[in-house]
């Protein structure tokens, strides 16, 4: 018993907390945000493996999809390969050269010049150190003009020389420095390359030298020579001494040179296919698979809720923009309930299609795959969206199915260009319609459309003709045709379920087959062909301002439907002579006359005809008066009992411009059809002035027609009127009797 009233109370609580809008609302944008999210992140959250290298599968795990696998082993080898063959960069100084011989030019001149100075030959033993003072400060003065620390045992053979075999010495100096220092490449930095960066040398190619190796080869060509034993020994010791590297290495340069090597390799694949065992149970998990696990987004990490997280995030926006939008601009449709959920669960039905389509294994080749998702209906969700809520509301909305639709073919910009330009298409197709072959021109409207979108992103993203042809442009084609027919298909079970009436519908209610207007068609045929023409007097006013021309035809024919109760007391229905209102009151006239509007609603309500038309049918006599029998009870009773008020319709008055076009069109159609021998200027004059006499009584005051929209419908009016009245061509009287012959013989057809 406690439990059974526990539940009581908490369904009574819930019922009530139910209540506030706000919590509706909060249940369902979190419900539908939900649906979103797992629709768009579905391949994200199946489930994955949580497996290390070194550890036991406990199943076989298969591949789901076919794709390309990167071998990273065999890139990274491939790569590294090329990168060892590249050769790092040096900068070079093409200068050194010439600094070297200014130096051993300023050398062989100092010791000149202290030759001269001392006045001792080439050929002199005698130390030229020893002596004076004064001679010791000149050793030391020579030293600092060399510029170059050479050994003092050297320096001394030198000055000793002869100036001819000092000559020869400084030729050859000369000589070697410039053979050596002009190679390219003479570096003292090999040994400052950056780790991974060996240095190969192959015959035929100018590879850096390092000092080392260039002193070695000074040695190795003065022992080879026919010198003296000293001049060999002073060469061995004074080259060196000038030999300078020309090149320095670049590291940052090198390094972006290698960089770009190592990315120009193209990474080594192999394929996958679908099904395939990628580990098999009781097989002890290696690197190589745990790799090949990840690439097929098959393992658990810590990233893979990322792009859950993201498309959650992505959707919550995208959500926050739309009710952003409907709350400044539709704001109507923002506090309607019913209307969001119906928003909602045609953007759900889009996805759901977009995303059952992209889950079958359409191809196993990533390319042909990719065009073949280009199937997708993007355009069926905007183009109910514009039927049954709004052609506004359908623009905006496509522009965010189509971003989902692209999230859902796997972040593809073209695939989301493609569904939007074709759901734009879809819309103003469908905006606009008078049958229901509308849909089918749409449909092929959006084929086209989509097919030269497809081949236009096709060439601008480089695939290849063949591919397009071959499957883009079919997909494109058939995605148009089947956004058209998934449309027409779910349309009336969302019509049925949330009592709207679209346009389709209220061709359906203008059949003159409907059973309602087959009964005024033969219980009151005049009022029917009188309908008739106030729907095309309706429907011509309605083009002109703007107004639903579709629902002020289908108003017009059912406006006086209430006359098939009463058929005889309506002056269309009657036949000459006979006028039951002869015979009775003027007080009981006017009840039957305005009683057919209650009984034309009453009508419309059993035959199931939507409330936009039974408001237009209730609306279109607003109060006006019945001014013939108000004027005769006058007449006939001289007292003050006789109340305006009685004579009246009951209302309301027009809430809308079309239920006005229907009151204006009833009231000149009457009036006009009574005139004798109607003219152009008799009718605009007659029309002009009931307009007038409805807007002086207050019957327009509630609709929000201007002065300009009475303008163009008095317009509207004559130019049909015009058509119906035009003037006839008299034929003479000769002329007349033989078209009469011909007439009775089948030959003419009267005009």
């Amino acid at each position: 018993m406690a439990y059974s009233q526990m539940a009581a109370l908490l369904t009574l609580a819930l019922r009530k907390f139910w209540q506030y809008r706000i919590v509706r609302r909060v249940v369902f944008g979190f419900t539908f945000f939900l649906i979103y999210t797992v629709i768009l992140a579905l391949p994200h959250l199946s489930s994955l493996e949580t497996l290390e290298v070194g550890q036991k599968s406990q199943k076989d795990i298969k591949s789901p999809i076919t794709k390309e696998i990167v071998d990273e082993e065999r890139t990274r080898l491939a790569r590294e390969q090329k990168v060892n063959a590249t050769p790092p960069v040096y900068t070079h100084d093409p200068n050194v050269v010439g600094r070297s011989q200014q130096d051993i030019d300023r050398l062989f001149k100092a010791i000149s010049d202290y030759q001269r100075s001392d006045g001792e030959t080439a050929n002199s033993s005698e130390p030229a150190s020893s002596g004076t003072p004064a001679e010791q400060r000149r050793w030391e003065q020579l030293k600092v003009q060399m510029n170059v620390p050479i050994p003092e045992n050297v320096l001394r053979k030198l000055v000793s020389m002869r100036p001819e075999s000092l000559a020869f010495i400084q030729t050859e100096t000369q000589n070697q420095i410039a053979d050596l220092s002009g190679m390219p490449g003479l570096t003292d930095t090999l040994d400052e390359l950056p780790e991974g960066m060996p240095l190969t040398r192959s015959a035929g190619r100018v590879l850096p030298y390092s000092m080392q190796e260039a002193r070695a080869i000074v040695l190795e060509r003065i022992d080879g020579s026919v010198l003296t034993q000293e001049s060999k020994e002073i060469l061995r010791n004074l080259i060196p001494l000038f030999l300078r590297p020309n090149s320095t290495l670049d590291v940052d340069a090198t390094k972006r040179l290698r960089n770009e090597v190592r990315q120009s390799v193209a990474p080594i694949t192999f394929l996958v296919r679908k099904d395939d065992v990628i580990v098999r149970a009781g097989d002890i998990v290696t690197e190589e698979q745990i790799q090949l696990l990840s690439q097929l987004e098959l393992l658990r990490t810590g990233s893979a809720w990322l792009k859950p997280a993201g498309i959650a995030l992505l959707v919550l926006v995208n959500m926050m923009i739309v009710l952003w939008y409907l709350r400044t601009y539709r704001r109507d449709l923002y506090l309607d309930e019913r209307m969001l959920l119906l928003l909602a669960l045609m953007s759900m039905l889009s996805l759901l299609t977009a995303r059952s389509i992209a889950s079958i294994n359409l191809h196993e080749q990533r390319e042909i795959y990719n065009q073949l998702l280009y199937v997708i209906p993007a355009a069926t969700g905007p183009m109910l969206i514009a039927i049954l809520l709004d052609t506004r509301v359908a623009i905006f909305m496509s522009f965010v199915i189509s971003v989902f639709i692209g999230v859902i073919a796997d972040g593809s910009i073209p695939h989301a260009i493609v569904a939007w330009i074709g759901s734009l298409v879809g819309v103003y197709s469908v905006s606009r319609f008078s049958q229901r072959m509308d849909f089918a021109r749409a449909g092929l409207t959006m084929a086209v459309a989509n097919a030269f979108t497809v081949f236009a992103i096709g060439l601008a993203t480089g695939v290849k003709l063949p591919l397009i042809a071959t499957y883009g442009l079919p997909m494109a084609l058939v995605n148009g045709i089947l956004s058209s027919v998934f449309m027409i298909g779910s349309l009336p079970y969302l019509e049925s379920a949330f009592k709207l009436t679209t346009s389709v519908k209220l061709l359906e209610l203008a059949n003159p087959n409907h059973p309602l207007l087959r009964r005024l068609l033969m219980e009151a045929p005049g009022t029917y062909h009188h309908s008739l023409l106030v729907g095309n007097l309706g429907e011509a006013a309605a083009e002109m301002i703007g107004a639903d021309a579709l629902l002020v035809r289908l108003g017009a024919y059912y406006h006086d439907v209430g006359k098939i109760r009463r058929p005889a007391f309506f002056i269309e229905n009657q036949a000459q002579g006979q006028n039951p209102h002869d015979k009775i009151a003027p007080s009981l006239s006017t009840l039957i006359i305005t009683s057919h509007v209650k009984d034309g609603a009453e009508l419309c309500r059993e035959a199931g005809l939507p409330s936009q038309v039974i408001d237009l049918v209730e609306q279109h006599h607003g109060n006006t008066l019945v001014s013939y029998f108000y004027h005769r009870a006058r007449e006939a009773d001289r007292t003050e009992s006789v109340q305006e008020g009685d004579f009246r319709y009951d209302g309301p008055k027009p809430q809308s411009k079309e239920a006005a076009l229907i009151m204006l069109a009833d009231t000149v159609e009457a009036a006009v059809r009574s005139l004798p021998q109607p003219t152009s200027g008799k009718i605009e004059g007659l029309v002009r002035k009931l307009i007038r006499e409805k807007l002086n009584d207050g019957q327009l005051e509630e609709c929000d027609l201007t002065f300009k929209d009475l303008d163009r419908i008095a317009q509207a009016f004559c130019r049909v009127f015009n058509g119906i009245y035009h003037m006839r061509i008299e034929y003479p009287e000769g002329v007349s009797k033989e078209l009469d012959g011909r007439k009775r013989s089948g030959t003419v057809y009267s005009g």
